[in-house]
């Protein structure tokens, strides 16, 4: 069963990942091909040979570790465009976002207080709509519903056709595959954190200038068992609490994406075989006992699946739009009205997507959204997770309703970064802690202080974050053809090993 195991997750990426077929089992050598005995060669024909062979290795690493928009055959260029590869685009830019607050919040937590929610906060960056730029857990909340939707489209595609035989074998395989696919991909990261960041580097803890280190232990070995220990933790589905681990607090939401994945197939496992109309009902009957028990990011699971119902609705109604003619007067009327609904909503969206995490209630124009937050809701850091679950929804709903705003995200570049999301948000915090801190400490004491009139925020760190972004780019396109493409076709190899062949 595990022949071709040790090739598939040691051997270089391919060129090109897009022709590999990853239905087709992989394809060796004959084992009882014939055997030739070994013939003596001249020694210069073996140095020859292992020149060769080293020039050959050395020459495959170089070219592997070229960005892969550079490289003549990308391999992380899509084939094609489809009408939901927007979604891809959306993942990409969170991913940045989350990000940009990751690297900002390092050096000045202020920003997260709403724009006049205390005398001195009065910076433009603290505006809405500017502090999305930082509105980490606003992404957060997207990729949550994004992972709800993309998760049930097929299966609920294959319910409409009422292949239950398909159906099945889908959620049966996405389950199987789902630990793997998110958790390989955050192994080496850990590992090399630990030992490298933290045992034998200098990882901080907090503002870089304070220049504090991690604590370590007493042993690498115990260093090691520590970060199993930590792993294992995040792969525990049952607990509900939020869990920072320890070096990588930006994992904290692996563990949530695990459950909610499994509370996405169990919903359409169950709803499968329901009638459309109904299965709509019990869909929103869920979401509404998540909001209810405050269990916020099942609910974005839930609704992401929602929308993906709502899609599949729309495109096989009678009464779409789409199905009018396009000259028509009552058409192009009602094309216009939706159309400014929809600008309308998506402004709506990225204003409550601002929300501050704190003293939100004391910022002018979410002061007065504030007085409808839920009971349950309206405390702490519940109330800034209402509001953006909110705005999450309202911001796909709009995306989903009114094509032309899908339009930027279906560029090469919101591809790209759609590509490597998952390893930019596994890479860059730990990067930030070590050789990011460093650099911005350095452009920082090399600058002098002169702030452009923000708070802790002197002209060296703009130098330093402009000079470590190329690289934790880069980083992250070397991760997601090292690692995570290698992880999915690891899953999938293991899944057609592992399930019964069908006769």
């Amino acid at each position: 069963m595990l022949k071709g195991f040790p090739r598939l997750l040691w051997t270089l990426p391919s060129q090109n990942y897009n022709d590999i077929d990853l239905d087709t089992p992989l394809i060796y050598e004959d084992e009882d091909s014939e055997i030739h005995p070994e013939v003596s060669l001249p020694i210069v024909n073996r140095n020859k040979r292992l020149y060769t062979a080293l020039s050959q290795t050395a020459s495959t690493i170089a070219v592997f570790l070229v960005p892969s928009f550079f490289q003549r055959k990308n391999p992380l260029r899509p084939q094609n465009i489809t009408e939901t590869s927007y979604l891809n685009g959306v993942r990409g830019l969170a991913s940045l976002l989350v990000y940009f607050q990751h690297i900002a919040t390092e050096y000045g937590d202020w920003i997260h207080y709403g724009y006049y929610s205390r005398p001195d906060d009065k910076y433009f960056i603290q505006l809405p709509f500017i502090r999305l730029l930082y509105s980490g857990r606003f992404m957060v909340a997207i990729f949550f519903v994004l992972s709800g939707y993309v998760l049930s489209y097929r299966p609920l595609q294959l319910s409409r056709k009422h292949n239950t035989g398909l159906l099945f074998d889908n959620l049966a395989s996405g389950l199987f595959r789902r630990a793997p696919r998110l958790f390989l991909p955050v192994v080496p990261v850990i590992l090399i954190t630990a030992i490298f960041g933290i045992y034998y580097g200098c990882y901080g803890t907090g503002r870089p200038s304070d220049g504090e280190c991690n604590g370590t232990e007493p042993s690498l070995w115990l260093q090691i068992v520590g970060t199993w220990n930590i792993f294992v933790q995040m792969l525990d589905p049952f607990t509900w609490s939020e869990f920072y681990p320890p070096g990588v607090p930006q994992l904290w939401t692996l563990p949530m994406e695990f459950r909610g994945s499994i509370v996405v197939f169990m919903l359409i496992l169950a709803l499968g075989n329901v009638k459309p109309p109904v299965r709509l009902v019990l869909l929103l009957s869920a979401a509404y006992a998540c909001f209810h028990f405050t269990r916020w990011d099942t609910l974005l699971f839930v609704c992401g699946v929602i929308l993906a119902e709502l899609r599949i609705l729309r495109k096989t109604s009678p009464y779409a739009l789409e199905k009018l003619r396009k000259n028509s007067t009552l058409a192009s009327t009602i094309r216009l009205i939706l159309a400014i609904f929809w600008v309308a909503i998506l402004a709506l969206a990225l204003f409550i997507g601002s929300w501050p995490a704190n003293l939100a209630c004391q910022s002018p124009g979410f002061q007065h959204i504030c007085p409808y937050t839920p009971s349950q809701y309206s405390t702490g850091v519940a109330q800034q997770y209402f509001w953006i679950f909110v705005a999450a929804i309202l911001l796909l709903l709009s995306l989903e309703n009114f094509e032309p705003l899908q339009q930027p995200f279906v560029t090469p570049l919101a591809n790209y970064f759609g590509e490597i999301s998952f390893g930019l948000y596994i890479v860059h915090f730990p990067f930030l802690q070590t050789i990011g801190r460093w650099v911005i400490v350095t452009t920082i004491r090399s600058t002098g202080n002169p702030t452009f009139g923000y708070q802790e925020f002197p002209r060296g760190f703009f130098l330093g974050g402009i000079l470590i972004t190329p690289f934790i780019i880069w980083l992250a396109d070397i991760h997601c053809r090292l690692f995570d493409v290698k992880s999915v076709s690891f899953a999938r190899w293991l899944s057609l090993k592992c399930f019964l062949s069908k006769e």
